[in-house]
């Protein structure tokens, strides 16, 4: 079954690529940005296939919207017992949806690849400051850098991304036959990571400077640790403050109204609706803003 999705998802590409992929092809130029957040998501597609294949679905999501419009009218027809027939009206919203379906989808593909590079950046910058902990001890018993390298794209249970990144340099030196220098200049522009970019280049400017890369593994990993020691302490005072909105604006105040407000029931000057509303849709609703809150400032 999965075999079959494949092929009919590889010929679907293969169609797309032959309808569209000449239009694109001479346009490539233009497509750069693109190009760049597909090698940073590592997406390993041509430029030219990928939005070829989002036009077709695009296209594809053009006839799927006015096929269910139309279907949608029969059936409406057929219940109050009238011929089909389309207005003016009809035509203005058939025409909405398929600007709406064709954009969406086309600028979806577009930008899809920019957040899953934003997810890998996220990734990398939480497990870079351990990784290049991990380099420092390595380089401060002498261990050459590349091994050094080598030995950390081993160990993606531990460092995830990071690892997986330091992959594409050891393939790029054992399989592409670059020099490490190369390689390293190479997932410099590649990496989503800018603090990733920041430890590559510093790494790259010791080198070529003649200065010891051990030693800057070595001043690297102290200035990062100390760096997400700050952070930590940043995010734990953030936390107490939300802790002192929540307290007060989600658990004192809203248990203040529902005392008064049942007071106020009892006596005939208030309606039950609003007590629900609070108890059943306020309190929910704030603390689930507080949740995603808390999580949007934590992924920083």
């Amino acid at each position: 079954m999965g075999g079959e999705i494949k092929e009919q998802k590889l010929n679907m590409d293969q169609i797309a690529f032959r309808l569209f992929g000449n239009f694109f092809k001479r346009r490539r130029a233009k497509f750069g940005v693109l190009r760049d957040d597909l090698l940073k998501a590592r997406l390993y597609i041509p430029v030219e296939k990928w939005l070829s294949r989002a036009l077709l679905y695009s296209i594809i999501a053009v006839g799927s919207v006015v096929a269910m419009y139309v279907v949608l009218k029969f059936i409406i027809a057929m219940i109050l017992g009238e011929n089909l027939s389309f207005t003016a009206l009809d035509f203005v919203f058939m025409l909405s949806g398929i600007v709406i379906a064709f954009f969406s989808t086309y600028f979806g593909y577009c930008y899809y690849p920019k957040i899953i590079a934003w997810e890998r950046q996220g990734k990398i910058d939480r497990t870079l400051p351990y990784a290049i902990g991990y380099i420092s001890s390595m380089a401060s018993i002498g261990v050459i850098p590349y091994m050094i390298f080598k030995k950390l794209s081993d160990a993606e249970e531990t460092y995830g991304e990071v690892s997986r990144e330091m992959r594409h340099l050891v393939r790029d030196v054992e399989l592409l036959g670059l020099d490490f220098m190369t390689a390293l200049k190479k997932l410099l522009a590649l990496t989503p990571s800018t603090n990733m970019r920041a430890f590559l280049q510093g790494a790259i400017t010791t080198a070529l400077s003649g200065g010891e890369m051990g030693d800057y593994f070595i001043n690297s990993a102290r200035e990062y640790m100390s760096e997400r020691r700050a952070k930590y302490e940043s995010f734990i005072e953030t936390l107490g403050l939300f802790a002192e909105f929540y307290v007060i604006g989600i658990v004192v105040a809203p248990l203040l109204l529902v005392v008064v407000l049942t007071i106020m029931c009892f006596l005939g000057n208030a309606s039950l609706e609003a007590l629900a509303a609070i108890v059943y849709i306020a309190i929910p609703l704030g603390s689930f803003g507080f949740i995603i809150l808390i999580e949007l400032v934590g992924s920083e």
